[in-house]
């Protein structure tokens, strides 16, 4: 009689053996254990665009912001107004550093990986 570790073994081959084989359902079968595709990876990636939007969009607000400042050419309504969207922008800019802060504390406590900055 086969002991367990050569039950083990058996098993082990035929399992890689038919892993092998060109059998149909085998791509569907392979793509639903793939870490690549679910909802979490769905939600994640939609998560990262958003992020990556949001950052550019408070850049640029930023940007209009400093133009602004620098051609309003000392008319104290133009430069209050610039003075203001720079405000915003650095307002949105602790906002998305904080977000980002709470997701990876929420990664690191809950054992997920949700925001990938590469």
């Amino acid at each position: 009689m086969k002991n367990t570790t050569q039950l083990a073994q058996a098993s082990l081959d035929l399992f890689t053996e038919a892993g092998n084989q060109d059998l149909p359902g085998r791509n569907t079968i392979t793509s639903i254990t793939q870490p690549e595709v679910g909802l979490g990876n769905l939600v994640g990636n939609l998560l990262n665009i958003a992020m990556t939007i949001s950052a550019l969009l408070v850049l640029l607000y930023l940007i209009w912001g400093a133009i602004g400042w620098i051609t309003a050419g000392g008319d104290s309504g133009k430069i209050e107004t610039a003075r203001n969207r720079i405000t915003t922008a650095v307002i949105g800019i602790i906002v998305l550093a904080s977000v980002v802060a709470i997701f990876k504390v929420l990664q690191l406590v809950l054992g997920i990986e949700v925001l990938k900055f590469i």
